[in-house]
């Protein structure tokens, strides 16, 4: 069930952020520095990048086969928990 939560937690998120769906302009295009590009495909790791992919896909096919008040009600809870824990994580220890 934690999988299926973070799964769609991470569907809502990139939905959320996306300028087809939400309320985000198109951002100014990125200064491409492609030696950093390079550096940062260099460390993921293969199997884990094509573990992550399956399980969104899979649960955005969990969404699509959902009743659209149904789903609207499941993104707003997984913007909720992305929202939270981004707030969490910014918060400085003492």
């Amino acid at each position: 069930m934690a999988y299926l939560m973070r799964s769609i937690a991470l569907i809502g998120l990139i939905a959320l952020n996306s300028p087809v769906h939400g309320t985000k302009s198109e951002p100014e295009a990125a200064p491409f520095d492609a030696k950093a590009a390079i550096s940062v495909l260099a460390q993921i790791d293969p199997k884990a990048a094509l573990q992550g992919a399956t399980s969104l896909r899979e649960a955005a096919e969990v969404l699509a086969g959902l009743e659209p008040e149904t789903r609207a009600r499941v993104l707003a809870l997984a913007a909720a928990a992305a929202t939270s824990r981004s707030g969490e994580a910014q918060t400085p220890q003492r």
